[in-house]
């Protein structure tokens, strides 16, 4: 009896590491092998006591106006997303994203105010912010915010 405890025991284990290890693998999984998407973006910097500095987007798509769960994704000639069309029920091909939210760029709060400084007065007018996400069979993973084809953090610690 004590070995059947055991066992029952150790698979419950198993069980409840494997949860969290699946998200976690789809995670990156996504991130290594998903087709990538340059949403332009407009940041603006709020301050917000429970989650700290962030960067908030408005993605200059339409997203919020969604009358379907589903948003079918193409690219234009200069590798921007596009959005081709909604669907309620998960698409049979095409890239897709589940419940598309781009409204958020966590990163370093030191970095945060930089970020919006530079988006209210940019360096030069030529300035294109971007969020680079990547997308696999409906889900996505943000990659990171650019400006120029560099990454935020990166343009922050050079200027």
């Amino acid at each position: 009896m004590k070995k059947i405890t055991f066992y029952i025991l150790i698979g419950y284990f198993i069980l409840q590491m494997a949860f969290p290890g699946y998200y976690i693998y789809r995670h990156y999984n996504t991130l290594y092998t998903g087709e990538s998407y340059k949403f332009a973006v407009a940041p603006y910097d709020p301050y917000d006591p429970f989650r700290g500095r962030y960067v908030a987007l408005r993605p200059e798509l339409n997203i919020s106006s969604a009358n379907g769960r589903y948003v079918l994704l193409e690219k234009d000639a200069e590798g921007y997303a596009v959005i081709a069309g909604w669907q309620e029920h998960k698409p049979d091909r095409g890239q897709f994203a589940k419940d598309l939210q781009l409204e958020r760029y966590y990163m370093n709060e030191k970095m945060a105010p930089e970020a919006e400084r530079i988006q209210r007065n940019p360096d030069s007018p030529e300035d294109r912010f971007y969020l680079l996400v990547k997308v696999k069979n409906g889900d996505y993973v943000i990659q990171g915010l650019y400006i120029n084809d560099i990454p935020i953090e990166e343009y922050i610690t050079q200027g």
